[in-house]
């Protein structure tokens, strides 16, 4: 039977991490100072404001830089795919959906308003982040395992 598998090839893990570094980077700044001091320059006319059509589309590339690097990294295969990473990569998924579910439940019962909203837009990142970090850290372990027998 064939294995139909919708992993990336190889080659986009090591873009995913290119791209993942920086706009982490960038999203942590925003987040931190709120980003106003980065200007785009005058790329928009007269009309309308420019601070903040500038942060709209600084927030939005940094979104979707984010998203694109996580999927890249984390839906790339490795260079030697077998079995045991496919279960590997299915237990880390599972555990990040639960660890994702748990995150949002108590922030339903502990936050409120704006604070709520804003939680949202991080919760986009979480399932593929803990996915991600998860993923890393039992192919580590997987790794040092094999080097040691």
């Amino acid at each position: 039977m064939k294995n139909r598998s919708f992993l990336l090839p190889h080659i986009f893990g090591k873009i995913g991490w290119f791209i993942l570094v920086p706009f982490t980077i960038l999203g942590l700044f925003i987040m931190f100072t709120g980003g106003a001091e980065v200007s785009l320059g005058r790329f928009f006319s007269a009309t309308g404001n420019h601070r903040e059509i500038e942060s709209q589309i600084l927030n939005n590339v940094t979104i979707i830089g984010l998203l694109i690097g996580l999927i890249f990294t984390s839906c790339s295969r490795e260079k030697y795919e077998d079995e045991m990473i496919s279960a590997l990569r299915l237990d880390s998924l599972l555990l990040a959906l639960y660890i994702s579910v748990v995150v949002l439940i108590v922030a339903v019962l502990c936050l409120y308003g704006n604070n709520f909203y804003e939680f949202l837009i991080y919760q986009m990142f979480i399932l593929p982040l803990i996915f991600l970090v998860t993923f890393r850290i039992k192919m580590w372990r997987l790794n040092r395992d094999n080097d040691e027998e």
